[in-house]
Parts: structure tokens; sequence; C-alpha cells
């Protein structure tokens, strides 16, 4: 037996058990959490693949392996970094066309199980990754089918969109790409889709007079006159008076907003080390540890504020600047100004006089197009996360995205029987 009978049996045995390892990891988890596989995948091809060009016996010797097995792997690192760039799919989908590049860079077999000549030319379309590529893609158009299916299930059910608003490409893209999910059966450690749907930030402009408990998500830039006692999670930076010029009721809200943000924009927070930051848009919705950046300055009359991370209250007095992050606690007073965001929490004697630029408190669909980064969908999951639970709501729509490491498991068994699925169906037409 020589070496190419060998790696015709293992290049196989070990490829097909790697993706199997890792696919099953990307359908239970959507993410592939030991990154051990990919390693061994590429260490293994290595090795393998210069003994493959040592043992090589053809009409060109050493030279035409060797060319077909680096073209194999520049053209595997090309296309698995520009699918990652443009948002296309993940970093495992990309690490496992990566580690296919190098682990099987030519068909074991020296062509398709089934012995078939489809006439690959082209030497782009004739290598291993772009093969798998174009046979992984070919399942996954079966994918929305199988969503479809489950959708009309549910349909005949009930009605689909009776809890949201959206426009009909955003229905039908629901339709395709996702499907209804029950709150309840929410896992936050196992949250592994995104949310179709969210509620729009409320945004108001104008007075508020009296109190507030409970829990908000948003921004403040204005003035207000009270307290607020309780927990507060995000940036403050803004000036706190014992006495003012004006009452607020005498102020002019144009005036009072610029004033702030012009306060906010000169005491605003630079970090000498930005690697430890702690990230406060995920720290208003866990418990992680926090270190505190706070600082006051006094003097007779007013205190300037500017704190970043756990803030833990109460500021009394008059306070002029922004608040951004998630509070939980109370709130009695007066507040002129903008405010931005969520709220959830009740008052027993607030008034509101001003502007709503979202009077509506409807759920909406969401078109999403590509992957966000990863601590952006993190914050849009665990916010929408924050308010299934707060308002309520017992289905919402997600998207489950598509489980590429398992798509490339099959179209890799297909490359062994088919080689290059699409040339060889239009080979028999």
């Amino acid at each position: 037996m020589t070496f190419l009978d060998v790696y015709e049996i293992i290049v196989p045995i070990l490829t097909i058990a790697a993706l199997l390892y890792a696919g099953i990891e990307d359908l239970l988890f959507r993410e592939v959490r030991r990154e051990i596989v990919w390693i061994l995948m590429i260490g293994i091809g290595v090795i393998l693949d210069i003994l493959y060009i040592v043992f090589f016996v053809g009409d060109y010797s050493f030279y035409e392996p060797l060319a077909e097995v680096l073209l194999t792997i520049v053209i595997g690192f090309i296309f698995g970094f520009v699918l990652f760039y443009f948002g296309v799919w993940g970093g495992a989908d990309t690490k496992a066309l990566w580690a296919l590049a190098v682990l099987t860079p030519v068909h074991p077999f020296g062509g398709n199980i089934l012995g078939v000549d489809i006439g690959q030319e082209i030497l782009i379309i004739n290598s291993s990754v772009f093969s798998i590529l174009i046979n992984s893609g070919l399942i996954a158009l079966f994918y929305p089918l199988f969503l479809m299916i489950v959708n009309t299930v549910t349909a005949a059910k009930g009605s689909l969109f009776n809890e949201v608003r959206g426009s009909t490409s955003e229905k039908i893209r629901c339709f395709m790409f996702g499907y209804k999910k029950k709150a309840s059966k929410i896992n936050y450690d196992r949250m592994h889709f995104d949310f179709l749907e969210e509620l729009p930030k409320k945004q108001f402009q104008g007075k508020f007079r009296g109190n507030f408990e409970g829990k908000a998500d948003g921004k403040f830039t204005g003035i207000f006159q009270g307290k607020i006692n309780g927990e507060f999670t995000g940036t403050i930076i803004g000036k706190l008076f014992k006495s003012f010029d004006k009452p607020i009721n005498e102020l002019n809200i144009e005036d009072v907003i610029k004033d702030a943000k012009k306060i906010t924009e000169t005491h605003s927070i630079e970090s000498d080390d930005e690697d430890e930051k702690p990230n406060l848009v995920l720290l208003k919705y866990r418990e992680l540890f926090a270190k505190e950046k706070k600082d006051l300055q006094s003097t007779d009359n007013e205190t300037i504020i500017f704190s970043e991370g756990i803030f833990h209250g109460p500021i009394e007095g008059i306070f002029i600047g922004t608040i951004d992050g998630f509070f939980a606690g109370k709130f009695n007073g007066d507040l002129l100004g903008m405010l931005e965001g969520d709220f959830d929490g009740s008052s027993t004697k607030g008034k509101l006089s001003g502007e709503k630029s979202a009077p509506e408190n409807g759920w909406q669909l969401k078109l999403r197009f590509g992957l966000d980064e990863e601590d952006v969908m993190e914050r849009r999951q665990l916010r929408t996360l924050w308010q299934l639970q707060s308002h309520k709501k017992e289905t919402v729509w997600v998207t489950p995205g598509l489980p590429f490491v398992s798509f490339m498991l099959i179209g890799y068994i297909l490359y062994l029987i088919f080689d290059n699925l699409a040339i060889f169906l239009f080979s028999l037409a």
C-alpha cells in the first residue's frame, strides 16, 4: 500500500470527523466552542500536504502538486476572509473553510467517486474549497424552504403577524428566514439566534413633573431638579448645582439641551487604556465586574460629575448634562429636556407635557443583512430580551441563521461523490 492509498483513506475520515464534531457544536450552540478542532485540522493538513507533494507521481512531478495545493490554500483563505469581512458568515465558518483548504487541498481520490469526468478547466472552479462552497450553498438553499414549511403550519393555527408591525417585504423576509418563538422558552445562556423584532425607542422632548419607579434604558439630555436614587450603569456627565439662577419653568428647552450637550462635550471621559475600558453597553443588562471610573470636583455651588461604570445614587439637587445608560430605581422631581429610550415602570403622580416622536409603543419587524459585530449583536439580543420580559410579550420572531459548518460537512460529502455538484448537474443536462 502506497502513501497515496493511505491518503485516500485518512483525509476523508479526518475531515468528516472534524466537521461532524464542529457541525454538532454549531447546531447546538451556534458557535464552535473548542478552537482546537481547527488547529488540529490545519496542523495535520500541513503534514499531509507535504507528504502528498513528496510522494506524488505525475507528469510534472514536484511542481504540479505543489502548485495545486498552494492555489487551493490561497483561494480558501481569500474566500474565507472576504465572506467574513462582508458579514456573510461568522468566524467559525471562516476557520472551517481555512482548515478545509489546508487539510483537503486536492480530491483524495483524484476525482469524484462516480468516476464521471465533468471537464473542469478553470483552476478556481477546479479547487476543492470552491467546489465544497458551491455544494454547501446549494444545500443551504433548502433551509428557507424548511422554515417556510414551519411557518405555514404555524399560520394554519393562527395569525403570524398579529402582534407586530412591518412592511410586506419585512414580513416576507421573516416568513423565509425566521420563525416565531415563545418568549418563555428563551434561554439566556443559549440565545443563539437574532431577533427579527424590536420595540422602537421612545423619544420625548419637553417637561416631566412627578415621580417614576422602575427601569429605564436610554439617554437623558437636559436639566432635572429633584432626587434620583438607585443603581445606574453607563455614563453620567454634567454639573450638579445647589442653587440655580432661574426656576426650571422659566428656562428655554432648546437652550437647555444645547447647554447640556456643551457640558457633556467639555467633560467627556478619555480612557487611559481602551482595552481596560468596561463594555458599558453590555453592563446595562448583565452583571460583570466593572471598573468604576468616577470623579467629583466640587466648588461652593456646583459639583462636576463624570462617571463611567456603575454609579450608586443618590443624585440630589439641580443637574444639567447627559445621563446615558441603564437605570433601576426611583426618581422624584422635575425634568426638562430630551428623553430617548425605553421605560418600564409606574408613576403615581407624573405629568408629561411636550412632544413625542414615537407615540406608538408597538413591536416592529427589522430587516438586517449580514452579521453585526459580536458585541453589537449581543447588545441587541439582551436589550430585546429585557423588553420581552418588561412588556410581557408572549412570542417573538427570530432568525436562527445558517448553520454553515453543518452545510460544509454535507458539501464535503457531496464533493467526494460528485466533485462540484453544480457542474455535475449541468453536465447531465
